[in-house]
């Protein structure tokens, strides 16, 4: 870890894990090292991984889909809630536990999110914010979607690095 630079990203995979009780997201049971290793004692998913389901299913009948959008959806918003992105979501990180049911890992990637930084006129779309008062003739100029979309590409690095976006344009559609 220390050759390759990787000391944060186990960090950040650690606090996540440690920090985020959920059904979701894989467990971590305890973590520790010796002078060679870090060792992470993580919940075992006998269910393998969505890659393979995908391999050997070839195509998911609609409620499959629909069913493990669904789960993936719950686990993405489980770590948002406690201001972490993931960064790698991809169907080699989904695991299936014994049941089916998918569990989200590999959080090597991601990077907590700092909400603080992050204020209502980022997300507030102008027509919107001036239909909702009742003036219809507000000051402020409005913006085309096309605007929106610039100011929003401009901007977006500001918010967080990477491609952890994403987070707020998850907040945008679900009304955080």
């Amino acid at each position: 870890m220390l050759r390759r630079g990787q000391v944060e990203h186990v960090r950040a995979e650690r606090n996540l894990l440690a920090e985020v009780d959920n059904n979701c997201i894989v467990k971590l049971y305890c973590s520790f090292q010796d002078n060679e290793y870090l060792y992470l004692i993580m919940e075992y998913q006998p269910g393998g991984d969505m890659m393979t389901l995908l391999m050997r299913k070839d195509t998911l009948t609609d409620e499959e889909a629909k069913f493990y959008v669904a789960e993936t959806v719950l686990a993405i918003e489980s770590i948002h809630k406690h201001n972490y992105v993931h960064r790698d979501i991809k169907p080699d990180n989904l695991l299936l536990d014994r049941y089916g049911h998918l569990r989200l890992s590999d959080f090597g990637l991601c990077k907590p999110l700092d909400c603080s930084t992050l204020e209502e006129k980022d997300f507030t779309n102008v027509d919107n914010a001036s239909n909702s008062t009742g003036e219809g003739n507000s000051s402020a100029p409005k913006r085309t979607q096309q605007e929106q979309l610039q100011h929003w590409q401009k901007n977006r690095r500001t918010l967080v690095s990477s491609h952890s976006y994403y987070y707020c344009l998850l907040c945008i559609i679900s009304g955080r």
